[in-house]
């Protein structure tokens, strides 16, 4: 994850990113290790984070293998219904949005220092089929 960050997020929030290092997924992922789900196929290969229905972190360490579209089909088995990504990162909302998420908000708020555009996502409840 520190890796991500500091390639494909520093794009988005400037050298900022590079406080996110392997020391700060260190500490937070030992805080959060009870909630956190890891996707193990011969090594990590994703890492979840859902907390009261909100995927709060959706990271796979490869595009293109299928991990996060299984991570994110647990969430969902799970309960998760909202989540929330960096407007500018235009992969992670083509995921999410061919994955049936639609966007529900657009705003600005502050992050690592600095204030950038976000776009929160909600998956539709699709409602139960009548017995009849």
């Amino acid at each position: 994850m520190a890796q991500a960050y500091a390639t494909h997020f520093r794009l988005i929030m400037g050298d900022a990113a590079l406080g996110f290092d392997q020391a700060h997924f260190a500490e937070r992922f030992a805080r959060e290790l009870a909630e956190l789900t890891v996707l193990d196929a011969d090594g990590i290969r994703g890492v979840l984070l859902v907390k009261d229905g909100h995927i709060a972190m959706l990271f796979a360490a490869e595009t293109g293998q299928g991990h996060g579209a299984a991570l994110l089909a647990h969430a969902e088995a799970h309960g998760a219904r909202s989540l929330e990504v960096f407007a500018a990162n235009e992969g992670a909302r083509r995921f999410y949005e061919r994955a049936g998420w639609q966007v529900a908000g657009d705003y600005e708020r502050e992050f690592a220092g600095a204030r950038h555009r976000f776009l929160r996502y909600e998956k539709p409840m699709i409602p139960a089929r009548r017995q009849g």
